[in-house]
């Protein structure tokens, strides 16, 4: 994914406060993993505390294997906004929508939204990971308080 916001997919569709909080704690960990070695650090440790440390690693797997997948075979870049942005872009609410529909268990519609990104043949197989991630951040959201509280707000902040 890339930081670009003159492109499609950078869209403002949302806001973060105004979702799920699991969901938020998706599109968060999206950008924090994609963001530097760090970020995928801190996802790593937001897993381990939830699952351990070996139920952790498998399900960090799933969630690198989504982004891998979707990054590897995605028609154009993907587009995310900035960690401190609580603004939802185009392509994060798609991605956000995929992951949620699949943790639903609606994998048909997940494989169909998943097509809006990769070509066919690659859809079926991102939903049933979406599936995975979607039921472990779900777990994670109630088992755990937020792995990326919301930056303090202050006067003149630049979000774009």
């Amino acid at each position: 994914m890339t930081k670009s916001q003159k492109s499609p997919g950078a869209d403002v569709v949302g806001k973060l406060t105004d979702i799920a909080p699991w969901e938020a704690e998706l599109v968060m960990s999206i950008r924090f993993w994609m963001d530097s070695p760090q970020g995928q650090a801190e996802v790593w440790n937001g897993f381990a505390r939830c699952f351990g440390a070996i139920e952790g690693r498998a399900e960090m797997r799933n969630f690198e294997t989504l982004l891998t997948s979707l990054c590897t075979h995605a028609r154009r870049p993907l587009v995310r906004h900035g960690l401190g942005c609580t603004c939802i872009g185009s392509d994060e609410a798609v991605l956000r929508t995929l992951v949620r529909e699949a943790a639903r268990g609606d994998l048909a519609e997940a494989s169909m939204i998943a097509s809006l990104l990769v070509p066919a043949r690659h859809a079926e197989p991102i939903a049933l990971m979406a599936a995975r991630v979607g039921q472990a951040m779900q777990h994670m959201a109630k088992r755990t308080p937020a792995l990326h509280p919301e930056p303090p707000q202050t006067e003149n902040r630049i979000l774009h």
